[in-house]
């Protein structure tokens, strides 16, 4: 897809909020950025378990709804030190199935909202916008796991095919077994045997959304030691998924405490999760699961999109918006895309867009201190919320710019994390960040002087071309770093002017 970026100048009034008044968690996710690739700048949680003692068509909890209003209240008040943005409020499964859902919804409309109940069906529709709006042209089947409710929805190539709302979410399967793990395992794979598409060995992918089955991942993550802790695309085998499940289903409340990062509220639900998703892998046959950090929310603001902007790349989009606030001319990114296309001549369409992106942020450490730089650049790209990519090709990124500040002599920003790259993929990197370095050190932080330049690889030689005005910059520098860049294609690096 094009690096170009869309309307950038509209980015820092834009901002979106959207509130999710769950079975089990009533969030606040206010939204800043590119269209394409919205940032959450607050995101604000509150576990009031509205659906947590509800029987079916019974009415909410009675604490739990004053505790939900409380949440409100100050979600209120922070949205209008926040400008006031337009906002989006949808109530979900407890709220929609109470008998006293509505009188509940009044209530929270006298504090300034308009929410909606949104029916099961919108719910994963919403869901499966999400993950597509995160995961373009994603073929898979999305479930997300809410508190009373499980949303499925099977996508093919980014558009969404058959869906089903089942409540078997934790807090149902919790009340409706008294709190049985087994009984639990048995109403969820009933409810999905029932469910005529969702046919053994059709979709190889499970897109997980959802904070319970996010918390699984997490706790997977720290007992496999895995060195990226993002969980955004994060990925488990099937088999790795079901051990996992299986574990927590078999822990009690007092094992479940000690394990970091896992909500003390939840502790009572993960296991009837657990056993939900083992359930839907073991029915669906997936072969892997993927982490979405795309959900409902998401989805709202996905699909409120007119179809040109939907269109775009949200990785190219995510990149310029760090472009545009952290380097000191944002220009530099396509400079360095037109230097370095020739080449990487023989790229794919997906390493080309992976160079767009790398070049683009290429001067977003540039206020940092030089020492500091090469780290500073690597941990953006790693852990900044960019979304259309997986963690290799995260990596892949980070690499890159980092070696654009260091060069190849200066080791590994973080050997376990890099050593997840295949020896291709490293290369490849380490091969643009020593392109960017030189370019770089052409014309640091003056993209206009690269206009016309380009690396070209011909006849076992790696020629800069270049306009005459240019040769007066090919300083000392400049000339050892296209050296370096030459000696590591193996290549006679020359210098052409015209």
């Amino acid at each position: 897809m094009s690096g170009t970026a869309s309307d950038n100048h509209a980015w820092t009034s834009r901002r979106r909020a959207v509130i999710d008044i769950g079975s089990n968690s009533v969030r606040l996710v206010i939204y800043e950025g590119p269209p394409r690739a919205p940032f959450p700048i607050v995101n604000e949680k509150a576990l009031c378990g509205l659906g947590r003692d509800m029987a079916s068509g019974g009415a909410l909890d009675a604490g739990a709804v004053e505790a939900a209003l409380a949440t409100l209240r100050r979600f209120r008040r922070l949205i209008e030190e926040h400008g006031d943005p337009q906002t989006d409020v949808f109530a979900t499964a407890a709220v929609r199935e109470a008998r006293d859902g509505k009188s509940f919804v009044r209530r929270i409309d006298d504090l300034g909202f308009r929410t909606r109940i949104i029916p099961g069906g919108e719910e994963a529709a919403l869901a499966a916008a999400g993950v597509v709006s995160y995961e373009p042209g994603a073929t898979g089947l999305v479930g997300d796991m809410g508190g009373g409710s499980l949303e499925l929805v099977a996508l093919e190539g980014g558009e969404p095919r058959e869906s089903v709302s089942l409540s078997i979410g934790p807090l149902r399967l919790m009340h409706e077994t008294g709190e049985r793990i087994g009984p639990a395992s048995e109403t969820a794979h009933r409810a999905l045997a029932r469910v005529g598409w969702l046919q053994p060995g059709r979709f190889q992918a499970l897109y997980s959304v959802g904070g319970a089955w996010r918390a699984l991942a997490r706790i997977h993550m720290q007992l496999k030691s895995y060195p990226l802790t993002v969980l955004h695309h994060y990925e488990m085998s099937r088999a790795e998924a079901v051990s996992v499940c299986e574990l927590v289903m078999r822990q009690s409340r007092r094992s479940l405490e000690v394990i970091p990062g896992i909500t003390k509220r939840r502790l009572d639900t993960l296991p009837f999760a657990a056993a939900a998703l083992k359930a839907l892998l073991e029915r669906s046959e997936a072969q892997k699961v993927i982490v979405s950090a795309g959900g409902a929310r998401e989805g709202v603001l996905y699909l409120d999109l007119p179809s040109e902007t939907r269109a775009l790349d949200p990785l190219i989009e995510g990149a310029h918006f760090f472009a545009e606030r952290l380097a000191p001319d944002a220009a530099m990114g396509p400079a360095l895309q037109l230097v370095t296309r020739r080449l990487f001549a023989d790229e794919t369409p997906a390493q080309a867009r992976l160079r767009a992106a790398t070049c683009i942020l290429a001067d977003v450490a540039a206020y940092f201190h030089p020492d500091m730089r090469g780290l500073q650049a690597f941990d953006t790209a790693l852990r900044a919320p960019f979304y259309g990519v997986t963690h290799r090709e995260r990596i892949e990124i980070a690499y890159a710019l980092f070696v654009r500040h260091e060069g190849k002599g200066a080791g590994e920003p973080d050997a376990a994390i890099v050593a997840m790259l295949a020896p291709e993929e490293r290369d490849r990197s380490l091969r643009l960040g020593l392109a960017m370095r030189f370019a770089t050190s052409l014309a640091p932080k003056a993209p206009h002087v690269l206009e016309g330049c380009e690396l070209v690889r011909d006849k076992g030689r790696l020629c800069f071309r270049a306009p005459k005005a240019v040769q007066s910059l090919m300083g000392e520098i400049p000339q050892k770093r296209l050296e370096n860049l030459a000696a590591e294609f193996g290549l006679t690096p020359v210098e052409a002017y015209f």
